[in-house]
């Protein structure tokens, strides 16, 4: 509870026992375990950094954020999971065509 208190110390609302609404309206979901995957620091070093509403954030990988709700398996992550599946399939379809353009490229300059 200690970081809840800290957030409601600084004005945000308690909507739930993990999530609090900050005075600009934006929803902040605490997360004090992650089933299925590494340590913190060893998740933390695959995470992408991100601007997000001005501050840099670590945000894990879609990879890994399968992982975990495929080790939980809420009623609601075998949806989530088809649509992270997707995305990643989506994802290397597109990385292959940039690929294949940039080796085409390449070819047709001779180099």
């Amino acid at each position: 509870m200690r970081v809840i208190n800290l957030a409601l110390g600084h004005g945000a609302t308690m909507v739930r026992n993990t999530v609090v609404e900050l005075s600009d309206g934006m929803l902040v979901n605490f997360i004090y375990a992650v089933t299925g995957l590494g340590t913190f620091s060893a998740e933390l070093r695959k995470a992408r950094k991100m601007k997000f509403h001005g501050c840099e954030i670590p945000v894990m990988p879609l990879e890994s954020i399968r992982k975990s709700k495929a080790a939980v398996m809420r009623d609601k992550d075998p949806a989530h999971i088809r649509y992270i599946d997707e995305t990643l399939r989506l994802r290397r379809m597109a990385n292959r065509r940039t690929a294949k353009q940039i080796g085409g490229r390449k070819s047709k300059t001779g180099k």
